[in-house]
């Protein structure tokens, strides 16, 4: 558990790991993050920005 991810409104935030998220992303491309309440979301980065999501529907990763 050293990536905390939670369902916030219609997206997600990061709440713990995002050093950890941002280097297997840089690895692999993509991380798979299970979020309490909504199991296992695929974790991508999108340009500038994370997107998060299940079932190809990715939303907003809040990093702040």
């Amino acid at each position: 558990m050293d990536i905390v991810i939670i369902k916030d409104g219609d997206g997600y935030r990061l709440l713990h790991g995002h050093l950890r998220l941002a280097n297997i992303l840089r690895t692999n491309g993509e991380a798979i993050v299970h979020v309490q309440g909504e199991g296992e979301v695929r974790v991508v980065r999108v340009r500038n920005e994370y997107m998060a999501g299940r079932d190809g529907k990715q939303k907003p990763l809040h990093r702040h």
